[in-house]
């Protein structure tokens, strides 16, 4: 499974117009796309849907780190790389992120265009990996097979109610969490999904709490929103970098992401409320 004649044949097929739709795919599976998508979810849709999304999706991120630093697979050579990747292979973070991403979604709206979409971006991205040539074919059955024992997980403990947890046992619980995550895994993406853990954690709560804000809103509002909440949180993932940079490399991935996770369950939605982008529900008044 780790030869190059999966890849070297997928690459007899290489045009132009090919690679480059194999690279807007495999962008699907990046970071940036899944910054976009989740905060959407929590913004527009529903908070508490966006919440265990993003919890899970977080811990299947810091699954996958730590199983590339524990098997440490090289990647293919660089001269059948059609893009720049870096770091180890197995299993493919890509193939892992789209089953628990778009399987995750799947499990939520249990429709069969839901599966089906859920079916083909996952194929299609673990399709790119290979044809790029920035992965084995075993990555990507490693990657494909973690994401789904990881949805199979939660649909084990999806029913529980988290509202009902006290607030001093949550936060309490939110920092050991991510403490003890940084401690098993200082390298890699553990501390940058310790931190997205601890600030989305804490976040969460502290908005249901003291803000209360109302995903429902008109399309302008929404717009408005999106715009606000995204340009603010990519922003803040630029600047932050500089102003950590004299900690230590684990602690400031900590810390920086823990502020992006903070923005996008408190602060953002701190804003929408004070801002006024939510529907008002119409008081009626009796005789």
């Amino acid at each position: 499974m780790m030869d190059l004649t999966l890849i070297t044949w997928a690459q007899e097929f290489a045009t132009p117009t090919l690679t480059a739709f194999f690279t807007a795919i495999t962008s699907l599976g990046s970071l940036e796309f899944y910054m976009f998508s989740i905060p959407v979810i929590y913004w527009l849709i529903d908070k508490h849907f966006g919440f265990r999304f993003a919890m899970f999706f977080i811990f299947s991120a810091y699954i996958n780190s730590g199983a590339k630093h524990i098997f440490t697979t090289e990647r293919p050579p660089r001269e059948m790389r059609l893009v720049e990747q870096e770091g180890y292979a197995f299993p493919s973070g890509h193939a892992q992120g789209s089953t628990t991403f778009w399987g995750f979604l799947a499990l939520k709206l249990k429709k069969p265009l839901a599966w089906a979409v859920a079916v083909l971006m996952i194929i299609l991205v673990s399709v790119s990996r290979i044809y790029l040539g920035v992965h084995w074919p075993i990555d990507i059955l490693g990657g494909l097979a973690i994401g789904t024992i990881l949805l199979a997980g939660y649909t084990l403990v999806a029913q529980v109610d988290l509202e009902k947890i006290p607030f001093k046992r949550w936060m309490l619980g939110s920092a050991l969490g991510a403490i003890l995550l940084y401690v098993l895994q200082p390298i890699g993406d553990g501390p940058m999904t310790a931190g997205f853990l601890l600030g989305t954690s804490m976040g969460y709560r502290l908005e249901l709490r003291h803000v209360r804000f109302k995903e429902d809103a008109t399309f302008v509002q929404n717009v408005i929103k999106l715009a606000l909440g995204l340009v603010i949180l990519f922003v803040l993932r630029i600047a932050l970098k500089p102003l950590v940079g004299w900690m230590p490399s684990g602690i400031s991935y900590v810390v920086r992401y823990a502020c992006l996770g903070l923005w996008a369950s408190l602060g953002a939605p701190f804003a929408f409320v004070r801002l006024n982008l939510y529907k008002k529900t119409a008081v009626t008044k009796t005789a």
